[in-house]
């Protein structure tokens, strides 16, 4: 589907703006893995700089908070900093997602083998809980443990329950008491039960996102299977409505990476990391409407890097603007232009 002159899709600048980070001398910020902004403005920024560098006290630890105009204000994380369990580090390995929710607090994630915990923590890194345990996975019937690798999620602040997208070893959303951790519901695809799922029929890995929408449905990211489902919650679980295929055919890791939606509520964006666009989406169609790329122009004058892969995640601006965060060439600012 096309947008019609009358009713255009979005646009977006192709020239992506270096974010003017402000860091202190000495110290570096490595390749930015997710972002958020916080309800009082701050931006949350989780990065990999202490997992992949080789003198990691070079690099700011995992978790970065800066002022709303970029200026660093602290940064914390790492693998003691909370609480081991049986002897094993809860922190994970290798840092996978970063949500901040209507109260200021963060969520954190981690993909690599054994990162089988999320950590909830205040916004001066206090840990306010855990579910799962990490160095414990479950399976996709488990309903206190989570698998390997969950990625993000979306905490109901009001009704206190997290959904958790689970993730690279599951197959699921499943949520909790947000303030208890205990469980409340699951589904896999199409609002079944994971585990009855074919193959062919259940999400794939990663379950890579999953977000609430301005119409307060829940949106899943199915990022090898290239598509993302939308839900309505219901008592116990969730009712499927509907997919929508992003680039399908895409090979690697797939298409469906992150979700943001217009300030407006008209659109659903999609961050696809191999392809390195962002996808525009007609929320009441759901019909594909085109894409911008998150490459630079081929031509021009700046001294600065062609490719910008993966772009991982992205979170959106008041005014419409989205930070890219990608794993091998830092974050970057997509100006929105308007046709919204």
């Amino acid at each position: 589907m096309e947008r019609t002159p009358e009713n255009p899709r979005p646009r977006f600048s192709t020239r992506l703006e270096p974010v003017p980070l402000r860091l202190p001398q000495g110290k570096a910020l490595g390749p930015a893995i997710a972002s958020a902004r916080a309800p009082n403005g701050d931006l949350w920024i989780l990065h990999h700089g202490a997992v992949v560098a080789d003198d990691p006290t070079d690099y700011l630890p995992h978790v970065a908070r800066f002022s709303p105009d970029f200026e660093l204000i602290d940064a914390w994380g790492g693998a003691d900093h909370v609480p081991h369990v049986d002897g094993v580090s809860q922190w994970p390995s290798g840092p996978e997602g970063l949500e901040c929710d209507a109260e200021g607090n963060l969520w954190v994630f981690g993909y690599r083998p054994g990162d089988s915990a999320v950590l909830k923590l205040s916004p001066s890194g206090k840990l306010l809980l855990r579910i799962g345990q990490r160095g414990r996975p479950g399976n996709d019937d488990d309903t206190q443990l989570l698998g390997n690798g969950a990625t993000t999620c979306f905490h109901d602040v009001a009704n206190r329950e997290v959904f958790v997208s689970d993730g690279y070893g599951n197959h699921r959303v499943i949520a909790f008491n947000s303030d208890t951790g205990a469980f409340t519901r699951m589904w896999g695809a199409y609002g079944k039960r994971p585990s009855a799922l074919s193959p062919e029929e259940s999400f794939g890995n990663p379950v890579h996102k999953v977000a609430r929408g301005p119409n307060g449905r829940l949106y899943v990211c199915d990022r090898t299977k290239c598509r993302v489902q939308e839900f309505e919650r219901v008592p116990g679980g969730a009712r499927f409505l509907r997919e929508v295929m992003i680039a399908p055919g895409t090979q690697q890791f797939g298409s469906a990476f992150d979700l943001a939606f217009a300030p407006d509520g008209k659109f659903m964006y999609v961050a696809d990391g191999i392809n390195q666009r962002v996808w525009s989406v007609d929320l009441d169609s759901f019909a594909v409407l085109g894409w911008t790329s998150a490459q630079l122009a081929s031509e021009g004058h700046d001294n600065l890097p062609a490719y910008h892969k993966l772009l991982h995640r992205f979170s959106i601006e008041p005014n419409g603007d989205l930070l890219l965060a990608c794993t091998i060439a830092g974050f970057w600012r997509m100006r929105f232009l308007g046709g919204a």
